[in-house]
């Protein structure tokens, strides 16, 4: 009898699994280069626009059924050419003109010059019809490395697809997109709700940027009384969110007393970005388990990026770090490994 029930459980696994999986309704060739040169990315580029999006495009898929819900996914196949071994992944966004993006994120994946075809991240509109986009619009692409690192890439074809799944009555009707990352659940990962008033935010961010040019500077001129003093009691590693000594973080090997941090401005480009900002570029610090996580009291300055014809005279040396806020003063929370 037991013997039975197991074949008929075996036998019935593929239709209860089908049934919690959903249906594909239809899926749209956003980009194909077939009949054309791949689209060439690179991760020093940020979004970059591939094409138009049409509404008549879209008018092709059916709405979802009664009772379902529907979410979207794209399907990418692209190539990550960077040479050196290390995460990576791709993001794909559809923006219409005239309302919020809808963002996808492939799997990070961990090789380097390796073909990728994935699945990206579930997106959930919170139109009423289900459809993600009403009128025309753009697509776009922007290829994702850690910091301290530049990969190249190219994308031969991006498919939008549209599932159809059970849906219960009493699910309340969503306000904003739900966006669920596709390889992890991030712990307490939530933009805030309530949010500073724009002064305020303006006020913070130039605090941090004179902190992060504090920091440049002590490097520079070897200042070690000021170089520790800025770094946490409580350092940890960006990587992996572990614990750090902050006295076993070496300040720059080479001499720079003939260098200013006037050199370092007409060298360098610095970049310094918020929690939403770093959220959207790194979500893997936010992955369930992680020991550590930065919050909306950080900031992440990227200053490696050398302008163009100019010197790298620090040759990227503590010049990523993660800023953070306790009360009004400023300390270096995290550090690459």
């Amino acid at each position: 009898m037991i013997k039975k029930i197991v074949i008929l459980i075996l036998a019935l696994l593929p239709a209860l699994l089908f049934a919690q999986e959903g249906t594909k309704a239809g899926s749209l060739t956003l980009y194909d280069s077939r009949n054309s040169q791949p689209f060439t990315v690179n991760s020093d580029g940020g979004w970059m626009d591939i094409s138009p999006v049409y509404s008549e495009t879209f008018s092709r898929m059916q709405p979802p059924l009664p009772g379902t819900l529907r979410k979207w996914r794209v399907k990418t196949s692209y190539i990550d050419e960077s040479r050196s071994m290390g995460q990576s992944t791709l993001q794909v966004k559809l923006r219409p003109y005239n309302a919020s993006a809808a963002v996808f994120t492939l799997p990070w994946t961990e090789k380097a010059s390796r073909w990728q075809e994935k699945n990206s991240n579930w997106y959930t509109p919170y139109s009423g019809n289900g459809m993600i986009i009403d009128g025309n619009g753009m697509l776009s692409v922007r290829l994702i490395a850690p910091p301290r690192s530049s990969s190249p890439g190219r994308i031969y074809k991006i498919e939008l697809e549209a599932w159809d799944f059970p849906s219960t009555s009493d699910m309340p009707e969503a306000m904003t997109p739900e966006l669920n990352m596709a390889f992890t659940s991030p712990t307490d990962f939530s933009i805030p709700k309530e949010r500073s008033a724009a002064g305020q935010r303006r006020e913070l961010r130039e605090k941090a940027e004179a902190f992060a040019m504090e920091f440049v500077e002590a490097n520079i001129s070897g200042d070690l009384p000021a170089f520790y003093k800025s770094l946490s009691q409580n350092l940890k590693i960006l990587e992996t969110g572990l614990s750090k000594d902050r006295y076993r973080v070496a300040p720059p090997a080479a001499d720079l007393s003939s260098y200013s941090l006037a050199d370092y401005k007409r060298n360098y480009r610095p970049h310094l970005y918020s929690y939403e900002e770093y959220a959207e570029l790194f979500p893997q610090w936010f992955e369930e388990g992680r020991r550590w996580s930065p919050d909306e009291n950080c900031y992440l300055f990227l200053g490696t990026e050398v302008l163009p014809g100019k010197s790298d005279f620090m040759n990227g040396e503590n010049l990523v770090f993660m800023i953070r806020f306790n009360g009004g003063d400023a300390s270096i929370i995290a550090l690459p490994e």
